[in-house]
């Protein structure tokens, strides 16, 4: 688990990974939530939710290094509520570089959550050995999710053509100096 001001980011494990595909209700009792009719947020199906559990389950070691969820709470005692998810394309490379990525649910949005989601997520990577620089693709014309990026350090570091997004900006972070 990882806090910011307002969010809770929790790392799926491969058992909370396995629930969110095959007992959304029991998923979000775990994570102690209230439920939400419109979970995964945009970006998020079967198939990348299947990934995540895969991959989780064949490393349990990799904890952190997949899938995330961002958790807003409302009051200690009260259930807190499930705003979005992100997370990594796996650890570090050779050369210290994760690749990060999130989505928020509409009603979330315009809030500064997804900022502050992506700050939580930079801050928890850095703060683990072998992490040197984070990179994250977003659409050109995507401007919300461009802004977050902006607004969280991360630097423009040229576009690329991929045949089934498009074009796409291509940002990167740098691990802080200290």
């Amino acid at each position: 688990m990882w806090a910011t001001s307002r969010l809770r980011l929790v790392a799926l494990d491969a058992g909370l990974a396995r629930l969110q595909l095959d007992d959304r209700r029991e998923f979000f009792r775990a994570l102690n939530v209230s439920p939400e009719a419109t979970w995964p947020p945009e970006l998020n199906n079967t198939e990348s939710m299947t990934q995540i559990r895969d991959r989780l389950t064949e490393n349990p070691g990799q904890t952190g290094w997949h899938g995330w969820v961002f958790i807003m709470r409302w009051a200690d005692d009260a259930p807190g509520r499930l705003v979005g998810n992100g997370g990594f394309y796996g650890p570090p490379d050779s050369e210290g570089l994760v690749e990060i990525g999130y989505s928020m649910l509409p009603s979330f949005r315009e809030q500064g959550l997804a900022t502050e989601a992506v700050e939580g997520l930079s801050g928890w990577a850095f703060s683990q050995p072998g992490v040197a620089r984070i990179r994250a693709h977003t659409r050109v014309s995507a401007t919300a999710s461009r802004r977050v990026l902006e607004k969280s350090g991360f630097v423009l570091a040229g576009e690329v053509n991929a045949p089934e997004a498009g074009q796409l900006a291509v940002y990167t972070l740098q691990r802080p100096a200290g």
